[in-house]
């Protein structure tokens, strides 16, 4: 029978049996380990994202804390703050009058407790605004959250008084 096959077709017959086995010996063997390959790397990067997944947590978890205890950190007595808060406007160089203060109001939450001064302020413009910017910039007991400007009219005199009121924040961290 093999005399029958000249050369060339044998030739030809024994590299369509080589392809054939070389098909399946990639479909049995080669095919898995390259799956398997393309599945530790996946999976290794997965690992890889997870360990900085950690890292950006803890790293995180540390901001907060720190960021907590600073914003929680250096309460003062709500009252001594008030009355910091009285000095500092009383004691400016500015033509300025207070004209209210309110009692502290105290709200507390889960994490903290938030002590809010309210105080309204009368004066002119100018010497308003720099009052609220000196406030703004030397005044560290508490920090100012809110402010506005408003005007009310006196009918018996016919004149307009400008006011401001700002309302100051202290943050305590609960135990």
């Amino acid at each position: 029978m093999s005399k029958s096959f000249t050369y060339k077709q044998k030739f030809f017959g024994i590299v369509l049996g080589f392809i054939i086995l070389l098909l399946a010996s990639y479909k049995k063997t080669y095919k898995h380990v390259f799956e398997a390959k393309a599945q530790i790397s996946l999976v290794n990067d997965k690992l890889q994202n997870v360990d900085n997944s950690y890292n950006e947590i803890f790293i995180l978890k540390n901001e907060i804390s720190s960021l907590d205890n600073i914003i929680g950190g250096h309460s003062k007595n709500p009252e001594q703050v008030q009355q910091m808060i009285l000095d500092f406007v009383s004691n400016s160089e500015y033509d300025v009058d207070i004209s209210s203060i309110d009692d502290t109001h105290l709200f507390s939450d889960n994490e903290f407790r938030i002590y809010t001064n309210t105080i309204e302020i009368e004066g002119t413009y100018f010497d308003l605004m720099t009052l609220f910017y000196d406030i703004e910039k030397e005044f560290n007991m508490s920090k100012i959250v809110s402010a506005k400007l408003f005007s009310i009219k006196n009918y018996r005199t016919n004149s307009k008084r400008l006011y401001l009121k700002l309302i100051f924040q202290n943050y305590e961290k609960n135990k």
